[in-house]
């Protein structure tokens, strides 16, 4: 038997995009990658669950064709990042792949598959980590792709609780994210906001510090979510620009000085890669992101007690805000290009043999 790779979005795809056909046109990581390996000669296939059922083959440009399979959900009343699908189990099991690799670590869609199928069948497979660095299958996988150092620390020693088994370095390798750099670029436009920020708005994520900066600062957010209307009204200072499709994202982008990451539940969201790309310096709060996704010269890690002033001290310095623009859209094109998992995907080639 060959070499044959699922790829296996544990969320939804509607959990972030409503519209099936701006999904199938987003270019990024978890599109790229198949193809990459399409283009050496692996058999790939990537499946997800969509509201209805899709067979499709993708279509992005510069990037090798290859399936994809979409299944209906069986419990489409539940919450999106815990639904799942009998369909794509029965799929699974008959399914000759000699490797899966779970795109997320926690949603509904992988812990099925890892219990229905991974688990009683002993199939190989692989995490990718794109924001919880724990769950009960990333352990029992014989490879991890954790994207920042932060997360690889906790794999390594994932503290008191005696049920978290710790991941060995050897069974982990550094995924970048993948930016489309010639899409996501510095964009000449006059500047509406001083302040941006991307972040779907649910209640896991709060708003304060960015409602905080919009007493004494121009502050924008792009993104919807259940939160949205609960949100405008108890901070109408912010203005709250709703859902932006990914192709309109750099304009946006390009219309603010600063970025500034919402979210204190991510390690390494998609959002700062491509904010950066787009010559935006960008501030985080170090407990959760570190050096190796903003490095000190792309932008500020900042704490409770001194982000308002640290935001504000950049923002009254031109030359350093482009300065820190101008770097980070190199560290992005450097690091994290349309190519730049490729060592990755080596790696997959590797253990699907």
């Amino acid at each position: 038997m060959g070499m044959r790779i699922v790829f296996v979005l544990t969320y939804p795809t509607h959990h972030g995009i409503a519209d099936i056909g701006e999904w199938l046109r987003w270019d990024n990581r978890d599109r790229r990658m198949p193809g990459i390996l399409a283009e050496w000669g692996a058999e790939v296939e990537l499946w997800g669950l969509a509201r209805e059922p899709l067979d499709t083959v993708s279509a992005l440009p510069g990037i090798a064709p290859y399936p994809i399979r979409l299944f209906a959900p069986s419990n489409p009343q539940a919450r999106t990042r815990d639904q799942k699908s009998d369909a794509m189990i029965v799929a699974a099991k008959a399914d000759p792949a000699t490797l899966f690799v779970l795109i997320g670590s926690n949603g509904g869609a992988g812990f099925d598959l890892y219990d229905r199928v991974l688990r009683p069948g002993k199939r190989r497979f692989a995490v990718i980590i794109g924001g919880d660095w724990w769950s009960r299958i990333v352990p029992r996988a014989a490879f991890v792709l954790p994207e920042s150092a932060v997360q690889e620390a906790r794999l390594m020693q994932p503290g008191w609780r005696v049920w978290r088994r710790p991941v060995p370095d050897s069974r982990m390798q550094r995924l970048p994210k993948t930016i489309d750099t010639d899409r996501f670029a510095p964009i000449e436009a006059g500047k509406r906001f001083d302040v941006i920020a991307t972040s779907r708005l649910t209640p896991y994520k709060k708003f304060d510090e960015i409602a905080a900066l919009g007493e004494t600062h121009r502050v924008a957010v792009i993104g919807d979510g259940p939160r949205a209307a609960a949100l405008k009204r108890r901070f109408p200072q912010v203005t709250w620009l709703g859902h932006v499709p990914n192709a309109q994202v750099p304009a946006m982008l390009a219309q603010a000085r600063l970025f500034f990451h919402a979210g204190r539940r991510d390690y390494f969201p998609r959002a700062i890669p491509e904010a950066m790309a787009c010559g935006l310096p960008v501030a985080a709060f170090d407990d959760r992101i570190g050096t190796d996704v903003i490095p000190r010269r792309c932008g500020l890690l900042v704490r409770d007690a001194d982000y308002r002033a640290k935001v504000a001290a950049l923002l009254h310095d031109p030359a350093a805000t482009t300065a820190m623009g101008t770097a980070a859209r190199a560290h992005a094109v450097a690091t994290h290009g349309p190519r730049s998992s490729e060592a990755a995907c080596r790696r997959l080639l590797e253990l699907a043999a």
